[in-house]
């Protein structure tokens, strides 16, 4: 048999030849892929390996740093607690001692006034004053003493002094800060004695305006012509009234022995809405002190602060005029003969037009620092129980005669008003030592570039403390006494360098958050232990993070000598420390003030430490700081530690 014939192979075409060589290319590129995914996966496995077991490494040297920093951390705790409870002993013997003598010295000072804290004492004075005040003087001359009132005003005004610093104490108590129900209790008390006296102050007031204006003809000269303009006063109230007119209208209204004037803003006349030739009087009061405020709410924050005092400008029905029939005097009785009756400006029928302004000016009270060019006048707003700049403008004031003056649409409770938060965040603190027995605190509030900008220097020393600067003549009384440190805080915000605020009123400074209390009172403690050790400054970076329970201050790398301290340089970074602070922990960090950004990790060779004391006993050695702070000024101390704890650093620096 024939052989087969095998099949001849086709022949492939040019297209296929193509075909197939892109595919063995396709085939050539994924085995490559493939070689080089697997390469990779083995590459990044390796490294993940690696990195897994260095994060596990990591991990377990930072569990095992924790573990370490427990076990110091609750060491120190132990060892602290008899160093505090030493100090503490220490401390509470000293307030004791010192208490003992202040309490004999206010008895002698304040012997013939209530006391304070005796809530029957009050009101028996507060009896006795409505009841002497409500008598109508017998006889044919009905007119009251006014002397007599002034007098009795001068007592419930020194009472209410007393009051003032009483809460104050209340406040800086060594417990103050917790704000224990006890502390909260007595506040309300004398709160609500406060509002007592004041209210009696006004009734008073009313009481005499209206035996002046019923029996006006026996309180005028001869050749008056039915026009009274009456003024009296005396260090800390001024009382005008202007009743009687029988002209038509009237160009203004001057107590010039008052240096209050009430003037047209536009024309010859006062706007004709006044009524003042109506049987409509005008009374102006002005008080040293501030009666609306302590009806502001406590857990409300506040824009608005008012200060030296306040300007009340009324005007009032008049009664009728008596008659003189034959040797008959004809006087009616109505209610307008033993009080008074407002008659609102602007008047209540002006329905939506609005009533024109009236200029007024007044003298700016002596301790008043004007620190803008012309001090903002506010009113008292009765639905929101607070300041507000509102129904007033065109502010001007004149610096050589000390004299304010403003256009106002109301005529009510007005006062001199500025920010409460004017000088936060502060621009810069610093605490130094100027000897063993005295520490000067520095703070500059919030820097403008303008006049407003300042530096107060509080020297502190003993349990007192007083201003040194600035220079201001308006700061004299603080730069002449020694006041301790919640009294003289209230007086500084009262002339315009307010220190003092609440975690609340950080709803008008919305680039501020307050600190956590705990970690605040604990650094202020620390720092106060070491007043007269070391020299405490802030640091720029204490923003970083705005972790509320964190803060950052710079302290003194070397002791001050106890001798002949000297300052440091705030501006060289190699003479300070940078301390992250925290509730349960501290420590010195890497952070400089030349730093654009802050480095919060510790210092070589540095470990965290429960506080500042532990810290100084690592770097200098525990005999040496107990022999340091073992003979420090206790009531220095404590005076520092009241400070800090008012003006809060942390928190507003």
């Amino acid at each position: 048999m024939a052989p087969k014939e095998e099949p001849k192979q086709k022949k492939m075409s040019a297209k296929e030849k193509k075909r197939m060589k892109e595919q063995q290319k396709r085939e050539e590129l994924e085995n490559h892929a493939k070689e080089t995914a697997e390469q990779t996966f083995k590459l990044h496995e390796k490294e993940r390996i690696a990195q897994e077991k260095g994060n596990r490494n990591k991990r377990h040297l930072e569990q095992t740093r924790l573990e370490r920093e427990e076990e110091r951390l609750k060491k120190e705790i132990q060892e602290f607690a008899g160093v505090w409870a030493n100090y503490s002993l220490r401390m509470d013997l000293a307030l004791k001692e010192y208490e003992k003598h202040q309490g004999w010295d206010n008895i002698v000072k304040t012997s013939r006034l209530p006391c304070v804290t005796d809530e029957a004492d009050i009101n028996s004075f507060l009896s006795v004053w409505k009841e002497g005040s409500h008598e109508i003087p017998g006889g044919e001359d009905r007119r009251r003493n006014i002397d007599k009132d002034f007098e009795v005003m001068e007592q419930a005004i020194e009472l209410i002094n007393n009051i003032l610093l009483e809460m104050d104490n209340v406040r800086q108590a060594r417990d103050a800060p917790l704000f224990t129900h006890k502390a909260k209790t007595k506040l309300r008390f004398h709160k609500n004695n406060l509002i007592n006296l004041y209210n009696q102050i006004r009734s008073t007031m009313d009481r005499l305006t209206a035996n002046i204006m019923q029996y006006l003809d026996k309180y005028l000269d001869e050749g008056d012509d039915q026009c009274l303009t009456l003024c009296k006063s005396n260090d800390d109230v001024k009382y005008g009234l202007w009743c009687g007119n029988k002209y038509p209208r009237v160009r203004s209204v001057d107590f010039s022995q008052l240096a209050i004037v009430m003037s047209p803003k536009d024309g010859a006349h006062l706007p004709k809405q006044l009524n003042l030739m109506n049987n409509v009087a005008v009374r102006v009061l002005q008080f040293s002190f501030d009666p609306m405020s302590v009806h502001e709410k406590d857990d409300v924050g506040l824009e608005y602060y008012a200060l030296g005092g306040v300007l009340i400008v009324e005007t009032m029905a008049v009664p009728q005029p008596a008659k003189h029939v034959k040797d008959w005097v004809l006087r009616m009785e109505t209610q307008l003969s033993s009080d008074v009756q407002r008659i609102p400006y602007p008047p209540a029928s002006s329905e939506g037009a609005q009533a024109p302004p009236i200029r007024v000016s007044f003298q700016v009270p002596p301790r008043v620092v004007v620190r803008s060019g012309a001090p903002v006048i506010g009113i008292w707003s009765h639905k929101h129980q607070c300041w507000l700049p509102e129904g007033t403008n065109d502010f001007s004031y004149d610096a050589s005669t000390r004299r304010a003056t403003f256009l106002t649409q109301n005529l009510t409770q007005m006062a001199i008003i500025q920010d409460k938060g004017f000088d936060v965040p502060y621009e810069q603190w610093h605490m130094y030592p100027v000897n063993s027995e005295s520490v000067m605190f520095v703070i500059e509030g919030r820097r403008r570039n303008d006049i407003s900008d300042r530096e107060i220097h509080i020297l502190i020393q003993n349990n007192m403390c007083k201003v040194v600067a600035p220079a201001e003549p308006e700061l004299q009384y603080l730069r002449d006494t020694w006041l301790t440190p919640a009294s003289l805080l209230r007086f500084l915000s009262n002339s315009g360098y307010n220190f003092v605020l609440k975690d609340c009123d950080a709803d008008y400074t919305p680039d501020i958050l307050p600190k956590a209390f705990m970690m605040e009172n604990k650094g202020y403690e620390d720092l106060a232990l070491f007043c007269t050790t070391f020299e405490f400054a802030s640091s720029r970076h204490n923003k970083c993070g705005e972790d509320i329970n964190m803060c950052l201050f710079r302290v003194s790398k070397t002791m001050c000598d106890e001798n002949a301290p000297s300052k440091v340089n705030l501006d060289d970074d190699d003479k300070w420390h940078t301390v992250r602070y925290e509730r349960e922990r501290c420590v010195l960090t890497q952070s400089r003030e030349a730093d654009e950004d802050a480095n919060l990790e510790e210092l070589p060779g540095c470990e965290t430490h429960l506080n500042l004391y532990m810290i100084m006993c690592a770097e200098f050695s525990q005999e040496v700081v107990d022999a340091r702070i073992g003979t420090a000024d206790l009531l220095l101390q404590n005076a520092v530690k009241q400070m800090l704890s008012a003006i809060r650093p942390f928190t507003w620096g």
